[in-house]
């Protein structure tokens, strides 16, 4: 018997149940990060565009931008609404070192994975939207790459070989410093430079792009060209939140 490797998993166990089993928010005792009552306070996206998952009033229905400009990714999968609790927990992660956090914002996306891909098939690689090394260091790290790979701790157990690749070096890079997007209006935000990001590096013929939220859109849709010019042939967008308008 390995006596080590049986002290370390009593160990973990000892730790998950003292410390990771309970709710992110309330501490209430359960098995997944975020307990039944507090899902409860996130703000689904329900009503929105068919394609870009914009916020609208209605559903079923493309808003006019993809009417008149359809994004050129497959899908995009947004369960929530950049307000409330999910505004409050991406916020406490970028800005205020909440690294924690991570947990209950990948878990919840990975159940909305998990459902809208039982009759579909799995992206072959994952690749998130990076921010810029200056931005990293003042941040101290990369929130995209941190969600990113904790997302995929979730679905390795539950998809097993379809679970996406997850590069160690992101083949996506920014290589222009802009201004923080949250500080921007959304009329400055559309006029970011569109020469922001490149890629470097081999890329999957169906591939997963993940960003935390997703505003006006216009960085999905350059990173979505750039990846597709590289060789992939599908590109489906996975973000936790889309910012509705401010009419809505």
């Amino acid at each position: 018997m390995d006596w080590k490797k049986l002290s370390t998993e009593k160990i973990m166990q000892v730790y998950n149940r003292l410390f990771l089993s309970r709710c992110y928010l309330c501490d209430l005792l359960c098995k997944t990060p975020l307990c039944h009552y507090c899902q409860h306070g996130f703000a689904d996206n329900v009503q929105h565009c068919l394609k870009c998952k914009r916020p609208t009033h209605t559903t079923g229905l493309l808003c006019g931008h993809c009417q008149t400009r359809p994004p050129t990714y497959q899908h995009c999968i947004a369960p929530y609404r950049f307000e409330g609790i999910v505004k409050t927990l991406i916020h406490q992660l970028k800005f205020h070192q909440g690294h924690h956090y991570s947990r209950p914002l990948t878990y919840l996306l990975s159940e909305h994975l998990l459902q809208h891909y039982a009759t579909q098939v799995w992206p072959e690689q994952l690749i998130y939207v990076p921010s810029h090394p200056k931005r990293i260091k003042e941040r101290g790290f990369c929130q995209t790459r941190t969600l990113s790979r904790q997302l995929i701790r979730y679905l390795k157990p539950k998809i097993g070989s379809a679970c996406p690749s997850w590069p160690a070096h992101n083949p996506l890079k920014k290589i222009v410093h802009t201004q923080a997007q949250h500080s921007l209006t959304r009329k400055a935000r559309l006029k970011t430079p569109k020469n922001a990001y490149q890629v470097k590096g081999n890329i999957a013929k169906h591939v997963a792009l993940f960003d935390d939220v997703m505003t006006t859109g216009s960085t999905i849709e350059h990173c979505v060209q750039l990846l597709r010019q590289a060789g992939a042939e599908r590109v489906d967008v996975w973000v936790i939140a889309r910012t509705p308008d401010k009419t809505f």
